[in-house]
């Protein structure tokens, strides 16, 4: 995170600086460095999105900055110093008076003081959860965004593996032609190959605007390249709704900006009310004075006054204004997180709805279709081989697979964008990697 010119934290502005030295220095040879290397990683994007993201920056710099608005809040107004020159002296008996100066200071009315900090830290810490809230936006784009690219290699690669199978087939129909088999079987490979094809050169142009939707949640060009993700992690998620919703009062930081947003109302109303109430000032004055012209007793004297203000909230009209005003506002609070709660709620139970789903699939695609899917496949060519079936069969197989393993890689990128999904709404972290390890093993398994 960039942390704002004036942070206490030195290391992270001197960390900063080394890096952007070493920047600086690849530049002037040339060398574009590349964050990520080779190796792609969920872990890896959400991070660097925390690091560059500006949105985030700005939410954590407007948090800040309230922060630190808290001790302008509580402090007490300046002190006024005034200072007054006659034009014509004033005389008096003990001489003229020439000049004046004073010095006064307010004290605003009892519980004021303590009441505008109060809604000082209010606000901080609704900008606190307001960032807190953009952290969780900022990982819900980029997770989608790295799902969505992980499917496109998953899609490429498994496209490519049934290129090469119909390839294969090909040459089996060939030397099956040649041995006096009818020609129709070359002519389907040869279609099937070029629908494949096709849908590779799509899969191959998707690339570039995939990317470019990653690059832009972490603030890099659109044109910048970026390796394939490594790995898709996967997480089962045991939760349920009712469970969700209790702890949302705890971990949603919408739902604490709204908490702290009724707190600042509440504040502002008790502060309205004491406005109502008188402001004091002390001051003293110094009045410079020259010599009498006849010689007096005190003659020349400089006269020291004390003083006190106090200030008269007659605007009644205004006054209550200003408690109506602070009212409706903590009203607007309280019903919009009211509001909140609901579709919270709401968005939750779609969410997890999303989520069994997707593991349904994976499950199903993973234990049951796409075994059978892979064993009918070798049936079918062990029958085409052997003159048993039609070359038609083999395809509708080879097909069947096709389709099986590209449902149950959309399957593991949803239940990434849900987990996600679920993460942005809840608080709860739903993105670790934990339970990734038998999937990523189980895909490099896969054909």
């Amino acid at each position: 995170m960039h942390l704002p010119p004036h942070s206490l934290e030195p290391p992270f502005r001197i960390l900063r600086v080394f890096r952007g030295s070493i920047l600086l220095c690849s530049m002037a040879l040339g060398i574009h460095a590349d964050p990520f290397g080779t190796n792609l990683t969920l872990q890896a994007v959400l991070d660097y999105g925390t690091e560059n993201n500006p949105r985030l920056q700005a939410a954590f710099n407007q948090w800040k900055g309230a922060e630190e608005n808290i001790a302008v809040q509580k402090g007490l107004p300046d002190p006024t110093l005034s200072y007054g020159y006659y034009f014509e002296s004033v005389e008096t008996r003990v001489g003229p008076q020439n000049q004046r100066f004073g010095l006064s200071q307010k004290f605003p009315g009892f519980g004021k003081l303590s009441l505008r900090k109060s809604i000082a830290t209010d606000l901080a810490s609704t900008f606190g959860e307001r960032y807190k809230q953009e952290k969780l936006n900022l990982d819900q784009r980029i997770s989608q965004a790295y799902a969505e690219l992980h499917y496109l290699k998953r899609s490429t690669e498994i496209t490519e593996d049934r290129i090469r199978l119909i390839q294969d087939l090909e040459k089996v129909a060939r030397t099956r032609y040649k041995a006096g088999a009818p020609m129709a079987a070359i002519l389907q490979a040869q279609v099937e190959l070029g629908r494949l094809e096709d849908r590779r050169n799509s899969l191959n142009d998707q690339r570039a605007p995939q990317t470019a939707r990653l690059n832009a949640a972490l603030n890099r060009p659109a044109a910048a390249t970026l390796p394939w993700p490594a790995t898709l992690p996967y997480r089962a998620i045991e939760s349920d709704a009712e469970t969700l919703h209790t702890q949302i009062r705890r971990t949603s930081p919408e739902l604490a900006e709204l908490g702290h947003q009724i707190e600042q109302g509440d504040h502002q109303i008790q502060l309205a009310r004491r406005e109502r109430l008188p402001d004091f000032s002390l001051g003293v004055q110094y009045i410079d004075t020259g010599d009498a012209a006849i010689p007096v007793p005190g003659s020349g004297n400089d006269p020291i006054i004390g003083t006190v203000g106090i200030t008269l909230p007659i605007w009644f009209g205004k006054n209550r204004a200003r408690i109506e005003s602070a009212a409706y506002l903590k009203t607007a609070a309280q019903l919009a997180l009211e509001n909140r709660e609901k579709t919270l709620d709401a968005d939750i139970r779609q969410t997890l709805f999303q989520l069994r789903d997707a593991d349904r699939k994976i499950n199903l695609y993973k234990e049951s279709l796409i075994p059978k899917a892979q064993q009918s496949l070798k049936v079918s060519r062990k029958g085409y081989e052997s003159g048993q079936l039609e070359f038609i069969n083999l395809i509708d197989a080879e097909r069947m697979l096709l389709e099986f393993q590209l449902s149950y890689e959309r399957a593991r990128a949803d239940h990434l964008i849900h987990r996600a999904k679920l993460a942005q709404l809840t608080g709860i972290d739903f993105l670790n990697e934990d339970d990734a390890s038998s999937f990523v093993a189980h895909e490099r398994n896969t054909p």
